[in-house]
């Protein structure tokens, strides 16, 4: 499988490119900064990955070309706010920043620990996303669309404080019908 991931100039790019080299077998993973994007055809990709990294969903308008091609699309943190943001949806600051927090979320019927880092936070999903699942303070914790081939996560897989990452990577492949 071939992924393209994006970085947005953050510093967990490299664990989620050692999460996804870890997980999805036989991956070829190419990283290119956000500043590279023009230059890549994310048609050439199966997936492509938004990583996290700093400022607002409106601070990276190169996306839209990602969209438009309709490839399956995985945002992590700021990732999931540009895929809400594309989608018409809002978001807003977070009373308090979060930065490096675990915490149990619900997730498909059981309860698993994430890792939270972030200032925003989407308040109104987007056009056709699905709340797929929010902290304890509702706050969304993942958004989805299955028609649209779009999967946000709030939280970061690759931390070392969410200890089952790989779980919520297999559940991408299997939401954006990669496996």
């Amino acid at each position: 499988m071939r992924i393209l991931l994006v970085d947005n100039a953050d510093s967990f790019t490299r664990n989620l490119e050692h999460l996804l080299l870890a997980t999805v077998s036989g991956a070829d993973v190419g990283v290119i900064p956000y500043v590279g994007l023009a230059e890549a055809d994310p048609a050439d990709f199966d997936l492509v990955v938004i990583s996290p990294g700093p400022g607002r969903p409106e601070d990276y308008p190169a996306y839209a070309r990602v969209f438009e091609v309709g490839r399956p699309v995985l945002g992590v943190c700021l990732g999931m706010q540009i895929i809400n943001q594309w989608r018409g949806g809002r978001t807003a600051m977070l009373p308090g920043c979060i930065h490096g927090r675990a915490e149990v979320i619900d997730w498909n019927g059981q309860r698993r620990q994430v890792a939270r880092y972030h200032s925003l936070h989407v308040t109104e999903a987007g056009r056709g996303l699905a709340v797929l699942a929010r902290n304890d303070a509702g706050v969304i914790m993942a958004l989805g669309s299955r028609t649209h081939g779009l999967l946000g996560y709030q939280f970061h897989p690759e931390s070392f404080m969410t200890p089952e990452g790989g779980i919520f990577v297999v559940h991408a492949l299997d939401f954006l019908g990669l496996r």
